[in-house]
C-alpha cells in the first residue's frame, strides 16, 4: 500500500470512528420514559397521578454507567460484509474472509465497524449467536445479515429500549407536524380484527419474508447514500441517525 493510500484508509477510519461514536451512544430506560412523557403530555394527558408513578421508574443515573454491547455498530459490520464488493464472491454472495491481515480479513470489519470492542471478543460473541462459523480452515463465515437480537438477554433490552423510542419519536413528531403531511414521517398501520388464529403462523411467515426484503432494500438505498457522502471531498455537517421498523402485532385475549 502507498503511503497516500495509507493515509487515506487512517482518515476512513478516523471518520467511522467519529460515525460510531455519535451513532452508538447508550439508550437507557430513562430516555424511553421522558419520550413517553412528552408524548402524552402533547396528546393532553394531564393525569398526575399516571405520571408520577411514570417518573418513580427512571432509575438513577449511577445504575445507567454500564455500557450498550453496539448492538448497531454490531450489524453495521454484518451489513458491510454483506455489501462491500472486497467481501463479495462472483455471486455477490459475502466470501469467508480469513481472520487476521488487511482486507478482506475478520480484524478489518471489526475494526472498521466496532473499534471498541477486539476482533477476538467479536468473534466469538458473533459465533455464539450464530451469525458467523469458522471453518476447520480457520476462515470466517457469514451466515446471517442481521443479529437475532432475542438469543441474547442484554442485546434484546439494548433492542427494546432503542425500538420503543424511535417508535415513541415518530408519534410525537407526527403529532407536531402540520396538516399537511409534508413533514410527517411515515407510518401506516394494515389491520384485521376478524383474522383467523390458525392464519397467524402463515402471516408471520409472510411478514418475515417480505419484511426483510424491505428492510434490506432500505439498507441498501441508505448505505449507498452513505458510501456517495464518504467519497465526497468535503463531508456534510446535517447527517443524522435514521431507522426503519416493521413489527407485527397479535391482540390475544
Amino acid at each position: 500500500m502507498s503511503t497516500a493510500n495509507k493515509g487515506r484508509a487512517g482518515r476512513q477510519r478516523v471518520r467511522n470512528k467519529k460515525d460510531l461514536q455519535a451513532a452508538s451512544y447508550e439508550i437507557t430506560v430513562a430516555d424511553v420514559i421522558r419520550e413517553l412523557l412528552n408524548l402524552l403530555k402533547k396528546l393532553g394527558v394531564h393525569d398526575l397521578h399516571t405520571i408520577k408513578q411514570a417518573k418513580m421508574l427512571i432509575p438513577p443515573v449511577t445504575s445507567l454507567s454500564r455500557p450498550i454491547p453496539h448492538a448497531e455498530a454490531i450489524g453495521d459490520l454484518l451489513t458491510v460484509w454483506h455489501q462491500d464488493p472486497r467481501y463479495l464472491n462472483q455471486s455477490g454472495n459475502p466470501m469467508p474472509v480469513k481472520m487476521d491481515g488487511p482486507c478482506p480479513s475478520f480484524r478489518e470489519l471489526a475494526e472498521r465497524s466496532v473499534p471498541s470492542i477486539s476482533a477476538k471478543q467479536l468473534l466469538h460473541k458473533l459465533e455464539r449467536l450464530g451469525v458467523l462459523r469458522i471453518n476447520k480452515h480457520g476462515f470466517v463465515h457469514a451466515r446471517a445479515r442481521s443479529l437475532p437480537v432475542y438469543q441474547d438477554k442484554r442485546l434484546a433490552a439494548v433492542h427494546t429500549l432503542s425500538a420503543l423510542r424511535g417508535f415513541i419519536r415518530t408519534l410525537s413528531h407526527n403529532l407536531d407536524s402540520g396538516p399537511s403531511n409534508a413533514d410527517q414521517l411515515f407510518h401506516r398501520i394494515a389491520w384485521n380484527g376478524d383474522l383467523n388464529k390458525q392464519d397467524v403462523p402463515r402471516l408471520k411467515i409472510w411478514l418475515k419474508r417480505h419484511g426483510q426484503n424491505l428492510l434490506e432494500s432500505a439498507d441498501n438505498w441508505m448505505i449507498a447514500g452513505s458510501k456517495s457522502r464518504l467519497k465526497s471531498s468535503r463531508r456534510s455537517k446535517h447527517t443524522i441517525q435514521v431507522s426503519i421498523g416493521i413489527y407485527l402485532a397479535v391482540d390475544d385475549p
